[in-house]
């Protein structure tokens, strides 16, 4: 700016813009945005009439004052100086804030530029870094140092200008060819603050006054006065004429939406199946917290008819290392099995259970898995305790064949098979290892060892569709279909033995 500029801008008394000067700004934006060129020549003609009757302001127009501040839209550049007077005057806004439109509002931006949000818009700022987030906004940025807006789809550098972003999101499909175009966006294009941008997103530039520099993941391509640029995943076109480039992209972002509007259809339905799986998880919540307060006050109960013994908190089959040990003193062996045919749970249960019926087939198929392994192992052992084929094993069934092996066992020889029998309940409570893949077993210690580990392989099932705890609350819940089992006649340790 000149000394001459300057004196002039400072003689000028300022005055505070009018209440619609946003609305002002707009219109006359759009109604001479139209026909740039146009409206130039008009300027240029009004001008040189003006100045031939005023030969005062021709020698200060000569000095290129007055050309400074005229543009392209004529009547917009006037009004754009008084909106850059106006903020010369007014109190200094905040170096950084963040809008978001309802309905059309104008805000300052930093220290030397204002901005009118249409509905639906969002900026945030930084001093002069902005980030428009979604909308269109019209800015104008008073002339000093380097001033940026960040889009999802581009950035566009200024120093002084009057210009406009529009943002749109979409499958971003090529006006010409019809083709999907790359949305791999290029993340350095977009600062880190931008959030919910979509990586379709693209956007147009229109320059009403001064010249902006738009880049998308390339060099900057440089837009004047009267023209626009569209931008996004297929790199900078730029616009000679403003007018015929808006409604270009306006009709591509039409059918963006009218091709998005299937993939609209499938996320609306999915965020109502998300809600729908929150619903349902709330309510198992909240089954789960009765559960558990009824849980506490039965054991309370118990607590009090026990003559103040500790309650137990688990189930009775649930077992631990120091259960395991004061069974094998006794010689006896307790264990709990998931049901071998499967479960119908009806929806009494699945209340109780903090379930829903989406929760069955999960279950189902670990009852399933449960079950084939468990009679994997079971089916040769019957077929060679009883001296039969697999096939007659199958007749008999996994429900006799524990008895059967068993019973053949203690036939073969009584002394063995009891010492089996307390052998396994001293490995469940760690008193001894487990018996190596090759090493010979008593078929009793076998089979309980096998019986034994049966609800924890169900538990594991579970595990996959649960997690871990679920699935361990699951597998010991009396509301889902089991067995239950306690063999005695295994030797009883005696005290201080060495059971080794």
């Amino acid at each position: 700016m000149s000394d001459d500029d300057r004196i002039d801008l400072e003689a000028w008394e300022p005055q505070l813009p009018p209440s619609d000067f946003a609305e002002r700004v707009l219109a006359q934006v759009r109604a001479e945005g139209k026909d740039a060129s146009a409206s130039a020549s008009a300027d240029a003609k009004r001008d040189a009439s003006t100045n031939a009757n005023a030969n005062a302001n021709a020698k200060r127009d000569a000095r290129g004052g007055a050309r400074r501040w005229r543009n392209a839209t004529g009547i917009a550049g006037v009004l754009a100086l008084a909106a850059a007077l106006a903020m010369r005057v007014s109190s200094m806004p905040d170096a950084r804030g963040e809008a978001i439109a309802k309905d059309r509002v104008e805000v300052s931006i930093g220290s030397r530029a204002r901005a009118v949000l249409e509905p639906g818009a969002q900026v945030k700022w930084d001093g002069d870094d902005v980030v428009q987030d979604r909308g269109d906004v019209f800015y104008r940025v008073e002339p000093g140092a380097r001033f940026r807006v960040h889009t999802p789809a581009g950035d566009v550098e200024v120093k002084g200008t009057c210009f406009a972003v529009k943002l749109r999101s979409g499958s971003a499909r090529d006006g010409q060819t019809g083709k999907i175009e790359d949305t791999d966006m290029k993340m350095r294009d977009v600062k880190s603050g931008v959030v919910g941008a979509g990586l379709t997103a693209f956007a147009f530039v229109a320059v009403y006054e001064g010249k902006v520099a738009v880049s998308h993941a390339s060099e900057p391509v440089d837009v004047g006065a009267g023209e626009g640029a569209q931008l996004g995943a297929g790199g900078v076109i730029k616009n000679a004429a403003l007018g015929a480039g808006e409604k270009s992209f306006d009709a591509k972002a039409a059918a963006n939406a009218a091709a998005d509007a299937p993939l609209a259809q499938a996320n609306e339905n999915l965020v109502s199946q998300v809600n729908e799986y929150r619903s349902r998880l709330e309510t198992i919540a909240a089954q789960k917290i009765e559960l558990e307060q009824q849980l506490k006050k039965t054991e309370e109960k118990l607590a009090k008819s026990a003559d103040g013994a500790a309650p137990r908190s688990r189930n009775e089959y649930d077992l631990s290392r120091d259960d395991w040990a004061e069974l094998a003193k006794e010689g006896r062996v307790n264990y709990r099995m998931p049901c071998l045919e499967g479960s119908t749970l009806d929806q009494s249960h699945l209340d109780k259970l903090g379930l829903s019926p989406q929760d069955v087939p999960a279950i189902k198929d670990a009852y399933q898995q449960s079950s084939d392994r468990l009679w994997k192992e079971l089916r040769p052992m019957c077929a060679t305790a009883l001296g039969v084929s697999n096939e007659i094993a199958d007749k008999i069934g996994a429900e006799q064949c524990p008895h059967l092996i068993y019973e053949a066992a203690k036939k073969a020889d009584p002394e063995a098979a009891a010492e089996a029998h307390t052998q396994a309940a001293e490995v469940r409570a760690g008193l001894r290892p487990e018996p190596g893949p090759n090493d010979k077993v008593n078929p009793v210690l076998k089979l309980f060892l096998l019986l034994t580990g049966a609800n924890k392989s169900y538990e594991g099932e579970l595990a996959k569709s649960f997690g871990p705890d679920e699935a361990h609350r699951l597998a010991f819940s009396d509301d889902m279909c089991k067995s239950t089992h306690g063999w005695g006649g295994g030797k009883k340790r005696d005290a201080g033995a060495d059971n080794k």
